[in-house]
């Protein structure tokens, strides 16, 4: 009997240390789709199907205001560096042999490797190619450097394999958006458990060129090519989530989802909201989003909180309780209080600055064009953007011009032609197995 009551006091002293023991650092997952528009998921959209993200809006909170850029690389380097991207003179896409985001600039994914997580990038970089996503934090990439590939065969605009692993093209068979979910279960399944991850999935869904598996494209022969191409995407999406399940991992993990910017119009109309892909309005701006943390975020929260890519660094940094670097000068805010909450929180006037602008501050946006022009909304009151109060409300367009130009402050002009500009576009709608 004494045997036994030592055995269990001591019993009962390791349960009690081993419960004091600091919980291990949270895990990000960040999901990104390319093109998704407003309409291309299944809570805007009750056309379209997509059950996994459907129950991840149902799971976190779900944001009805997060602004990416109006086209991809862009919206991939505010991501990444919490700046704005105008600052490095990246206005548009990221052509080949050019400059994405400049050398030695810290990133989310640098960041958080000298925090001691493991960081991976699966999927789309699309951020010039020197030195790459392993120049950057990534300890591991596997996916496409350019603007587009075919979904099939992995080749570039110019016919050239774009798909690689850790530097080094590889050859593989197999649908782009298939091949990513398998690697990041086969990631999730292999990591290193003594280590945080931070893994951030970029497919290439629904970019153009447009293409499903044969399936897909028979379930939706009365529908667009589209709807195939973005149903892949949520099953590949859910194929992870599931994976996180399976290994123990939701309640630990952050996940983030969103889209890189609008939809192109001729696949999504984005309707009510004005314009699509390429343009400051906010069809080519305002995208689908998402953040799911059990127990650390609201579950089934709408939040009208207007948040942009560039916020994501320091919202993400302030959740995960790591002091920001004195190197790092970001143009994003921390909104992890109104993230995690869904409430609506005040927050600073922020920019969208492309080679337009946007302006926002609270329900008011401002419009300017690279020449310059202006125009001012209400969106509470006119979320499709069609009447200009800029004449009608002189005092209110003055004093929120002042903001705007305070912000601007150290923005490099618009140059002619941009970086890389006409890179990423064009499409075919095309079926195989």
């Amino acid at each position: 009997m004494t045997f036994l009551r030592h055995f269990l006091a001591l019993a009962l002293v390791v349960v009690l240390a081993d419960a004091q023991q600091p919980s291990s650092p949270p895990n990000i997952l960040l999901i990104i789709a390319d093109d998704l528009g407003w309409n291309g998921v299944s809570y805007h959209n009750p056309k379209m199907v997509t059950p996994a993200l459907a129950q991840l809006a149902k799971e976190g909170v779900q944001l009805e205001r997060f602004y990416g850029y109006p086209v991809c690389s862009p919206a991939r380097s505010a991501l990444l560096t919490g700046m704005m991207p105008r600052r490095f003179g990246l206005t548009d896409v990221v052509g080949p042999g050019q400059q994405g985001i400049p050398k030695g600039t810290p990133t989310l994914a640098s960041t958080l490797q000298s925090a001691g997580y493991r960081t991976s990038l699966i999927g789309k970089w699309h951020l010039g190619t020197n030195p790459g996503p392993l120049g950057y934090g990534f300890d591991h990439f596997y996916g496409f450097l350019g603007p587009e590939i075919d979904y099939f065969t992995h080749v570039n605009q110019r016919g050239v394999v774009d798909w690689s692993r850790d530097g080094k093209t590889v050859e593989e068979k197999g649908y782009a958006t298939t091949l990513m979910a398998d690697e990041a279960i086969a990631q999730l399944k292999q990591r290193d458990r003594k280590k945080p991850f931070f893994m951030q999935v970029a497919f290439n869904a629904p970019h153009t060129p447009l293409a499903a598996p044969e399936a897909l494209i028979a379930k939706h022969k009365s529908d667009a090519l589209y709807t195939a191409v973005i149903e892949s995407l949520d099953l590949g999406i859910g194929r992870i989530l599931a994976t996180l399940d399976e290994q123990g991992l939701r309640a630990n993990t952050v996940v983030i989802f969103c889209s890189d910017n609008g939809a192109t119009r001729r696949f999504s109309p984005n309707t009510p909201l004005s314009f699509g892909k390429g343009t400051v309005q906010e069809g080519g701006i305002r995208v689908p989003a998402i953040v799911r943390w059990p127990g650390k975020v609201a579950a089934g929260v709408l939040s009208q909180q207007p948040v942009a890519a560039h916020d994501l660094f320091p919202s993400l940094l302030a959740a995960l309780s790591l002091p920001i670097p004195e190197k790092l000068k970001f143009d994003g805010s921390n909104q992890w209080p109104a993230l995690s909450t869904g409430k609506t929180l005040p927050r600073p006037a922020f920019l969208i600055a492309a080679r337009d602008i946007a302006f926002f501050d609270g329900e008011w946006k401002i419009i300017e064009t690279s020449d310059g022009k202006r125009s001012m909304y209400n969106l509470r009151t006119d979320l499709g953007e069609s009447k200009d109060l800029l004449t009608s409300q002189p005092e209110l367009a003055t004093k929120l011009g002042a903001q705007l130009d305070a912000l601007k402050q150290g923005l490099p002009a618009v140059t002619a032609g941009g970086a890389g500009k006409g890179a990423g576009k064009g499409a075919k709608g095309k079926g195989k197995k």
